[in-house]
């Protein structure tokens, strides 16, 4: 044998040896960050949903009364969906990011129009006890 042969020989050797270490290194990864994606998948279109419901329901307190609903309806979904139980700054974060990119059409859909000026007795009623003409679409009592 001549020692190009014997090096062929070795290069096979280690790589026969080496071939399997690598494969179940690369699995590891494979398996390690696979679940990883699908929980960033499942956190970025449940913190859109989470969203949209927070305005549905109408919680109108104030910012962090429907960012604490998001984030407890956000947990409520990953835990349903097998996650397991997420930190809260981690859902806050998605819940921002979701919102920022849904603003526009939430301000459209959701927003405010009417009039929520509190009006008191003597400015909704005349001498005669009935409903201004302007607080009643422009109708007087007689015409109803």
């Amino acid at each position: 044998m001549n020692n190009a042969d014997l090096i062929t020989q070795i290069i096979v050797a280690v790589a026969g040896v080496v071939t399997p270490a690598i494969c179940v290194y690369v699995a590891n990864l494979i398996k390690k960050y696979i679940p990883q994606k699908s929980l960033l998948q499942a956190l970025e279109q449940f913190a859109k949903d989470v969203v949209v419901l927070a305005e549905q329901t109408g919680v109108k307190d104030d910012y962090l009364d429907k960012k604490k609903f998001a984030i407890c309806k956000l947990q409520e979904m990953l835990e349903s969906a097998g996650f397991s139980k997420q930190d809260e700054d981690l859902l806050s974060g998605c819940i921002e990011h979701a919102y920022c990119e849904l603003k526009d059409e939430i301000e459209s859909v959701y927003k405010d129009d009417h009039d929520d000026k509190v009006y008191s007795l003597s400015e909704t009623t005349d001498a005669n006890g009935n409903i201004k003409s302007e607080l009643n679409g422009g109708k007087n009592s007689e015409e109803k």
